[in-house]
């Protein structure tokens, strides 16, 4: 029997309110990290990007991926952050929106939770990148080298936890 229009929506709309939890506790969790494990100014896992990674792989809909990684960014500066914060976080979420509209768009196939996180963590860190020179100018640029480094190693955990949990990343409701 199928389920009813209406029950569809309430089923995505839980859903992803239960996504959003998820992304809120993770980007607080990562908080808490220690310097050692995050030895420069600026540098995160991104655990919260799991999360985003999870609905849009889930759901195939840019639109509820897009939804969920505003929601996350305004939600986590009005508990925690800074306009700064908030700005940074925008830049890089658009960007990561970008790379998976690019993705999708160009319907790449065969690419890895590894390589598509790697990518989505490039693309954040060069939207962050981006709102640095324009807020402080382009000495920020010298920081490239060891954001990308960091992109390709966090980027590469993120994947391999996403790796785990597959059939719950790709199972429909």
């Amino acid at each position: 029997m199928k389920m009813p229009a209406s029950d569809r929506r309430v089923m995505r709309a839980a859903e992803n309110a239960a996504f959003l939890s998820l992304a809120l506790i993770l980007s607080f969790v990562e908080s808490f990290l220690p310097a050692a494990v995050l030895p420069l100014p600026g540098f995160k896992i991104g655990l919260a990007n799991l999360a985003i990674l999870a609905v849009f792989y889930r759901t195939h809909r840019l639109a509820d991926t897009a939804v969920l990684s505003l929601s996350r960014c305004l939600i986590t500066f009005f508990l925690f952050g800074s306009v700064t914060s908030l700005l940074f976080s925008l830049c890089g979420g658009a960007m990561v929106l970008g790379m998976l509209l690019f993705l999708k768009l160009l319907r790449v196939r065969g690419l890895s939770f590894i390589g598509v996180s790697v990518l989505c963590a490039a693309a954040h860190n060069l939207g962050q990148l981006l709102a640095a020179v324009v807020l402080t100018g382009t000495a920020v640029l010298a920081y490239t080298p060891a954001l990308f480094a960091a992109s390709a190693l966090y980027g590469t955990v993120n994947g391999i936890i996403l790796n785990q949990m597959p059939e719950f990343i790709t199972k429909k409701p």
